[in-house]
């Protein structure tokens, strides 16, 4: 078995039919000797088709009167930030009260998210008869990497990801309407593409309940853009504000003993 490179941007473009005809035709020959690569294009398609099923009736509503003043909020604060500093957020911090404008008009669509989000973990865990851990797969990073990351880096902190040359990134740690601890993060690959990611704990394991990829700014950091979908997902399970970092602490001290039992 050949394994190559090909990061998960260039898989979702390749999956949305984006990409230039030379590198497409390289994927589907890659596909042919990598065992691995195989099921993250499945994944993308599959993402892509669920999309695409469930988003298509939405298309016909008319835009709500509060998201198109939302939109020119933002566009007037994007323009603003232009003229000074770049739109990068570097260990994004969320308050309680960053999806509230959002949240009233974007619940719909929120929900359709959330369902196909859902349904995908079920897919990406289906294909293997290995521990639930075996699924816990974000930008290539094995599961022994992630998990050892995120029960060891705390929120505003980044690490070397062991045995990889991609950079694990904590942004925040909360828990979702069921009370479940989740934890939000970034994995920075080589090729300045950057994954934005969210695992909750189910059980004794982790497992990826949310995961897009973007293209990272220069200092590999995920531009404020890429965050969208991120934030219409958090909205979705009514994710709670960071917890505090005495809370994480504890929280993340009883997952490692609890492993090491």
């Amino acid at each position: 078995m050949t394994k190559t490179g090909f990061s998960d941007e260039t898989l979702m473009r390749f999956a949305d039919g984006e990409l230039d005809p030379k590198t497409a035709a390289e994927i589907e020959r890659a596909m042919e000797t990598d065992d691995e690569l195989v099921p993250r294009v499945a994944f993308f398609l599959e993402t892509r088709a669920a999309a695409q099923t469930a988003l298509e009736p939405l298309l016909d509503e008319p835009v709500p009167a509060e998201l198109t003043q939302a939109i020119k909020v933002m566009v007037a604060k994007k323009k603003a930030a232009d003229q000074g500093a770049a739109s990068v957020m570097p260990f994004r911090r969320r308050t309680a009260n960053d999806q509230v404008v959002v949240r009233r008009w974007f619940t719909p669509i929120a929900a359709s998210l959330t369902a196909i989000l859902g349904g995908l973990g079920g897919y990406l865990l289906a294909q293997s008869e290995e521990p639930a851990s075996a699924g816990l797969h974000v930008a290539g990073v094995s599961a022994s990497a992630l998990n050892e990351a995120l029960a060891t880096v705390v929120s505003g902190e980044e690490r070397q990801l062991a045995g990889s040359n991609q950079r694990f990134r904590a942004i925040a740690t909360f828990r979702d309407n069921a009370q479940a601890l989740c934890r939000e993060f970034e994995v920075d690959s080589p090729d300045r593409s950057t994954v934005v990611s969210v695992a909750c704990r189910s059980g004794a394991q982790w497992r990826v309940a949310f995961a897009v990829a973007a293209a990272g700014g220069s200092g590999g950091y995920a531009p404020a853009s890429s965050t969208d979908a991120l934030e219409a997902y958090l909205s979705a399970i009514d994710a709670k504000p960071p917890i505090e970092a005495s809370e994480e602490a504890k929280a993340l001290a009883e997952i490692r003993d609890g492993a090491q039992k």
